[in-house]
């Protein structure tokens, strides 16, 4: 939604999402309608329903309610006068099949940006065959890292992709109200998850609380960002440490704004994943001038430098620990300002649509 926003003024966007909904009788007027939203006035959102069923799932159910579907959202851009020029697929599964699959039925040229993890685990073989036409078939493949190269190389994907990384909108994500506050802060931002091992982050902290310092704060913020609440897990997880002397704080979710507020008063972003594709968190952290201690899990190590973070081994609590000490005790020292400026000139509104506009408009011209 975001990149979609920053392009805004030079394309017209819709975004469609396929939504599947139980085949039952409280859904039946639902099925195979479009609802219309927009977002700040600018990108509009199309939400169209198919039914889903748990014994009809061979091909060829599949495909009457895939061509039925296609015929739903040709018959509503048509009365309102929607000529659909380009298809961006947010992600192999399952938005780059749709739009293979619309593609085959309609010719509209499509892209493909592969932003998340790639895996083949508990992909049905039918999908995975699909897969080849679907990168052959796309008028560009674009990753946000080199990391994902290489995991579609792991999976025997040898194609030609773009590396068009991520963006962050410097408008909110900046260091222009940077604070000082009383207590030396550490901040992640991120939903609990197994393979974003913030269990590592606490085991760091541990060790800085033995030390017995005062006046340190660690906030986490997003925990319920993924719509599952972890709260009392978390809760449970974070009292079983046992902290004396860091003041922990626990925020399930935040705006932009209340998150923009938290990283401008800190003093280190910790981050300690196990697999990024790309890492959004520690980019806003840096638009804001912070520092950010990460481990080295993908997509992260290819804008985190010298001048603006460490990067230490998976699993190297013992390691993020020593690094925030050494900053806290002003052995290492960042430039917040830098940072910032830095982060911006490759990752902000200006960087994007100088690579994503030449991408387009050679996908629609061709």
């Amino acid at each position: 939604m975001e990149q979609a926003l920053i392009l805004s003024n030079d394309f017209n966007f819709i975004l469609i999402n396929f939504r599947p909904i139980k085949f039952k009788i409280k859904n039946y007027r639902k099925i195979f309608k479009i609802e219309k939203n927009t977002y700040e006035d600018k990108v509009t959102i199309l939400y169209l329903y198919y039914p889903s069923f748990k014994i009809l799932k061979n091909n060829y159910f599949s495909k009457v309610i895939e061509k039925k579907a296609f015929r739903v959202l040709h018959q509503y851009c048509k009365k309102d006068k929607i000529e659909i020029d380009l298809i961006h697929a947010q992600s192999i599964f399952d938005a780059a099949f749709w739009a293979l699959s619309y593609h085959e039925e309609y010719k509209t040229p499509y892209l493909l940006t592969e932003h998340n993890q790639f895996t083949l685990r508990n992909v049905s073989k039918q999908k995975i065959k699909k897969i080849d036409a679907v990168l052959k078939k796309s008028k560009f493949n674009l990753v946000v890292s080199d990391d994902l190269v290489r995991q579609f190389a792991t999976n025997y994907f040898f194609g030609d992709f773009i590396n068009v990384g991520n963006a962050v909108d410097e408008k909110i994500f900046n260091n222009c109200n940077r604070t000082k506050s009383e207590y030396f802060e550490i901040i992640t931002v991120g939903a609990y998850a197994p393979i974003k091992n913030q269990i590592k982050t606490l085991r760091a902290l541990q060790i800085i609380d033995n030390l017995n310092y005062q006046k340190i704060k660690f906030t986490w913020i997003g925990i319920n960002a993924w719509g599952t609440d972890c709260m009392e897990e978390v809760n449970n997880l974070v009292r079983s440490f046992q902290f004396k002397n860091i003041q922990i704080e626990l925020v399930e979710r935040a705006s932009k704004e209340q998150i923009v507020a938290a990283l401008q008063k800190s003093d280190v972003f910790v981050f300690t994943s196990l697999c990024e594709t790309f890492g959004v968190s520690p980019l806003e952290a840096l638009f804001t001038g912070l520092p950010v201690i990460t481990t080295q899990s993908g997509g992260v190590n290819e804008f985190i430098t010298k001048e603006n973070g460490i990067i230490v081994p998976v699993k190297d609590f013992k390691a993020i620990a020593e690094n925030i000490l050494k900053i806290l005790n002003k052995e290492l020292q960042f430039d917040h300002e830098s940072i910032s400026k830095n982060a911006i000139s490759g990752f902000g509104v200006k960087a994007f649509r100088e690579k994503m506009i030449p991408i387009y408009n050679k996908s629609i011209a061709s």
